[in-house]
Parts: C-alpha cells; structure tokens; sequence
C-alpha cells in the first residue's frame, strides 16, 4: 500500500508550515466561536450508527467470519490502553522509517499481515490541556479540508472515552492505489496531543469501520484519577 501515508503526519507538517501559535490560538478562538453559531442541522445531517455495533469486551469477535481473539494492549509506557483483534504487531522501527520517511511518523505504528490494516499512535510534542481538544479537533478538520478538498467526510464528533475528553473524524482520502478510509482520534496525554489514526482500504471499511469505533472506545487512560482528581 505505497500510496498510504497517516494522515497526522501530513496534519502535523501543514500545521508547522501554517500556523505560529500566536495564529494557532486564534484559529482555536475562531473555530469555537464558529462552532456555537453553527445550527445543530449539521449533527442531525451526519449518518446515524448505521453500522453494527462490535463488542470488543468479548474475548472473540467475527471479523470476516473467522472468529478472531481480543486482547488488551498497553500503549505508550503504560500512559494508556486498548483493546484490538490479535491480528495486529508492531511495526519495526526499521520497516516504519522506509513506509513513512519523515520524521513525523507516528510514535506507534501496529499492522497486520497484509499492512492494509493500520492502527498508530502519535504523542507529539504540541501542548494541548483537556479543555482544549474540542478546538484542537475543530482546528484538524479545518487545515484537512484544506489538505484534502475532495475528501468524503463520514463523521465528526467529541465524546467522552474513560472520562476523558475525545475528538474523532471519520473521513475516506483518495490515494494512488485506492480511496482510504480513516479514522483520525484526538486526545490530550499528560497536557500534549495525542493523534491516533486507523486506516484501512475503503473495500474494507464495511467489516472495518465498526471495529476500528470499537477499539478507539475501549481506550482507557492511566492519567485519569479514579477518586476525584483531576483529569490531566
């Protein structure tokens, strides 16, 4: 899949390339501003959960009608975890240098057999604070449309994962060797941004797209305080 690159790391580039943080701040204050004069329509526009619902708790799920293990995987030293198929490795350092030649690539980088199937994780060095995603998110979608205009936007939303504070946008990008389906998730670790990405080719998101929800809603966060501290 030569044409494939993660998406943060173009985002992460053309922010460096667009934005001082004097002009990032103010894109933020925009964006949100933006945000409450938009008329609810557009949540109600975007398509309902019309894909089946994966219980990844379990310890099998069917992917293509093979019975598939689960397990919980630690991630970035223990700062969080997720639940996935165990159909996925890590990636070697090696091999991701020559897939993704920048050093922008993503921290983490989990394949499967035929690297069509990608997860990654990218802590990167941008200060974000919890009460800042929803912004941060709103400020990737808008330098996306500008990287990829004839992208086909699925979904955009904020939710809350393990307590924390979760922005996600699921979007299909065209490539050289087909379109891609992505699903692109925003988090803040120990006050800076996290990208998470999954990525498939579009002939795959029916029995993928589910999956990939399911395993970005498994996270669970070791920087949350169980007893009423406070969130970092």
């Amino acid at each position: 899949m030569s044409g494939m690159k993660f998406l943060d790391e173009k985002i992460i580039a053309l922010r460096n390339e667009m934005r001082e943080q004097e002009q990032f701040e103010l894109a933020q204050k925009e964006a949100a501003l933006k945000k409450e004069q938009e008329p609810e329509e557009q949540n109600a526009e975007q398509e309902e959960q019309d894909f089946p619902k994966v219980n990844i708790y379990q310890d099998y799920i069917m992917i293509d009608d093979e019975k598939v293990s689960v397990v919980e995987q630690p991630l970035l030293d223990g700062k969080m975890s997720i639940r996935m198929p165990n159909l996925f490795f890590l990636m070697s350092k090696e091999i991701a240098a020559l897939k993704y030649p920048s050093e922008r690539r993503p921290t983490l980088i989990y394949t499967d057999d035929s690297s069509t199937i990608n997860l990654a994780f990218n802590l990167t060095p941008h200060r974000l604070k919890e009460d800042g995603v929803a912004a941060f998110q709103e400020n990737m979608i808008d330098i996306l449309e500008q990287a990829q205009p004839s992208a086909d936007w699925l979904d955009t939303e904020v939710i809350k994962i393990d307590e924390k504070t979760v922005g996600f946008l699921e979007i299909i990008t065209p490539a050289i060797d087909g379109d891609i389906f992505n699903l692109m998730f925003f988090a803040s670790i120990e006050g800076l941004a996290l990208i998470g990405t999954f990525n498939c080719m579009e002939d795959d998101l029916e029995t993928w797209r589910p999956v990939a929800r399911a395993m970005m809603e498994s996270l669970q966060f070791a920087s949350i305080s169980r007893n009423g501290g406070t969130v970092l």
